[in-house]
């Protein structure tokens, strides 16, 4: 196969080239955050350290903590990443179904296989001939396949004869490459996993261990060859003898254990990254010599939520090799990196590492602030793309929403346990207002856009409203719940799910889960009753301000919010369906239908939506000018599922969000008269 250049040459980045133009869709001209969900590896050198995210391959040099590379832009989401034993080749699985092997040196694309579904770990074997991937085809037996490093070629495929797939797939080789070791789901439980271990020559399956009662997720040869080190979820290392499989050692009481991960060093001393969680107090990870118990290392993470601790739950997000070598993600938005012989912890930026759901421009267009799943919100500089913290506070929590009001500001709420906190964004971290009763299934508080009212809504259903000036509880309702279905293991129970206020901030609808929708009257403070209940798909107010539009059971029906009635000629293009937009605008032959989200400019003038195309296997984002219906312009869009549309007040700029964790920037001024 043909050499495939690398996007950046592997000479450049560290010396301080801006980043966030490297492998760039065409037409955009900058990309802010690097993508979600890393998965990572140390080069064997411990020099390099390559971070697969739904972006691409970042190579970075730990010297500097700087990106040496971005491989690989186009190819979906990386899944599980690899170093060979001898530093020439990265090898990446990828979501497209792909295992490809890339040349460190001059990040060269070598080769590619197609593999049969997602899988879960990728490895080399220790003398570098061999490359292996395990996995669970289609929900039943688990699978370990074996290439030939350098050509591809398949060498094995192992398997057990009855359907036990489990979560997590980690594979190790022996040193010799006589074995190879990889889990499936317990035939005793369908919480446990058993190891299985083939014989790489025979094919044959020589062992099934059984002792964990959670999931395995790390297999570890020692570098004798006499055992195989096995951590898991219920937090015990088991030692096995390699001749006879019999449990040799045990190594567990560690506290309250998330996660164990056991590495070997080269010399042959075994080592564990634990992962401990405490619903009483903050996460913690440490790195101890089992033998010994000595602890090398300690660190404090972030609150109480652990959403990375599990390898096989959330990819390599805290990786431990080597017995020496040691990364992990930090507050979502920090890779921490140590190391045997350089023991004081180094923190880098590689993210935000979620996606970000909301985005939206201040009012001079100089920052755009990102609001990220189950993340803090971030500001973006327009003129530096450098990144902060809208909550300077770290005891707001990582639970943040960002809202614009009608004024030009930006403001945060933030949510810690049941305590509901609205901040100015980029302020001087003094609280406008607190509140309880909010609990975790509960609708994202809202602002209203005049910025006079702010509501959220508890588990009960009660939706309290609260007047921003002075800090005090303006309403409470009770928004009526369905009972939950006892029978139904599956049934959560209803909440209220959506809080929106009309432009004015007069009016507030609540919809529940079961799509039960109370509209609330904010002056008189009770409940008016304009919608049948029985019909509602989706309630919105219009951006214009004018209307009250949900979607009934056939077609979208408007409420005239002045004049309290229904239109049945009513027509809007705040929230528009793909009728709509054909009413209003001209429509190319190659477009299919409209899958949203829109946004219109602040001026009115101009509205961007992302749209379907018969041509095009990305996200495209079509621009056009309201009054004439004359299409401007079509943005290819990012490589994944586009979440947010954002144009900057001066027509500038569009910004769109996307579930890899980025967001990227077009430039309008071709298409757009300012």
């Amino acid at each position: 196969m043909d050499n495939i250049k690398s996007v950046i040459p592997a000479h450049e980045g560290v010396g301080g080239d801006d980043v966030t133009t490297w492998a760039l869709p065409e037409g955009a001209i900058a990309r802010l955050g690097r993508g979600s969900e890393p998965a990572m590896a140390f080069s064997p050198d411990g020099q390099s350290l390559v971070i697969g995210t739904c972006v691409g391959l970042w190579l970075y040099d730990l010297a500097t903590l700087s990106p040496i590379a971005l491989w690989n832009a186009e190819q979906e989401v990386v899944e599980s990443v690899a170093f060979s034993p001898n530093g020439k080749w990265i090898a990446a699985s990828h979501s497209g179904r792909m295992l490809k092997i890339w040349d460190v040196q001059n990040g060269t694309f070598l080769l590619s296989v197609k593999l049969e579904t997602f899988v879960d770990s990728v490895t080399f074997s220790h003398d570098n001939r061999y490359i292996a991937v395990a996995y669970s085809a289609y929900s039943s037996s688990p699978v370990v396949e074996v290439w030939h490093a350098e050509t591809g070629k398949p060498f094995a495929k192992f398997t057990v004869d009855t359907v036990r797939a489990g979560h997590y797939h980690p594979i190790s080789f022996s040193h010799d490459n006589r074995l190879i070791a990889s889990t499936c789901m317990s035939a005793n439980s369908d919480d446990a996993g058993s190891i299985l271990v083939w014989d790489m020559q025979s094919g044959k399956q020589i062992a099934c261990l059984s002792a964990h009662t959670r999931w395995v997720t790390t297999l570890c040869f020692s570098p004798c060859g006499k055992f195989l080190a096995s951590g898991g979820e219920d937090g015990t290392v088991y030692l096995w003898d390699v001749n006879t499989w019999q449990q040799v050692q045990c190594y567990t009481d560690y506290g309250h254990m998330y996660s164990i991960i056991p590495s070997y060093s080269p010399d042959g001393i075994l080592r564990a990254a634990i992962v401990n969680y405490d619903e009483t107090g903050p996460a913690t990870i440490s790195l101890h010599d089992l033998e010994t118990n000595h602890q090398l290392y300690n660190d404090q993470l972030w609150g109480n939520t652990i959403r990375f601790a599990s390898i096989g739950d959330w990819g390599n997000n805290v990786l431990f090799s080597n017995g020496s070598q040691l990364a992990y993600e930090s507050r979502h938005e920090f890779i921490n990196v140590w190391t045997l012989d350089n023991p004081i912890k180094r923190q880098f930026t590689h993210s935000p590492i979620s996606w970000p759901r909301t985005i939206v421009f201040s009012q001079d267009g100089k920052t755009l602030a990102a609001e990220h799943y189950h993340e803090g919100v971030v500001l973006w500089d327009m003129a530096s793309k450098r990144s902060r913290p809208a909550v300077k506070v770290e005891s707001a929590g990582k639970n943040q929403f960002v809202y614009k009001t009608d004024s030009g500001k930006l403001h945060v709420a933030s949510i810690k346990n049941d305590t509901v906190t609205l901040w100015e964004a980029d302020g001087d971290g003094i609280p406008l207002l607190e509140g309880t009763g909010r609990e975790y299934w509960s609708a994202s508080p809202a602002l209203a856009p005049t910025g006079t009212l702010f509501a959220y809504a508890g588990e009960d259903g009660t939706v309290q409203v609260w007047d921003v000036q002075n800090g005090e509880k303006l309403h409470e309702f009770t928004h009526p719940l369905e009972p939950s279905d006892d029978d139904d293991d599956e049934d959560d129970g209803d909440y209220v799910d959506e809080l929106k206020f009309s432009q004015d901030g007069k009016l507030l609808v609540s919809e529940s889960k079961s799509r039960n929708v109370r509209l609330w009257d904010m002056e008189l403070g009770e409940e008016i009753k304009p919608l049948p209940g029985d019909e509602i798909k989706g309630v919105r107010f219009c951006r214009c301000g004018r209307y009250h539009a949900y979607l009934g059971k056939e077609e979208k029906q408007y409420w005239d919010i002045a004049q309290r009635e229904y239109c049945e000629d009513a027509t809007c293009l705040c929230n528009p369906t793909w009728s709509e937009i054909e009413k209003r605008l001209s429509i190319p032959s190659e477009f299919e239908h409209f899958v949203g989200p829109s946004v219109y400019s602040l001026c009115g003038q101009y509205i961007a939506i992302r749209t379907s195309h018969k041509d095009l296997k990305r996200y495209p984002i079509d621009v056009w000018e309201v009054a004439s219906g004359k299409h401007l312009v079509t943005f290819k869009g990012p490589a994944d599922v586009l979440e947010e549309i954002a144009i900057s007040p001066d027509n500038k700029l569009l910004a769109s969000a996307s579930y890899d964790g980025t967001v990227l920037l077009w430039d309008l001024t071709p298409y757009i008269d300012g």
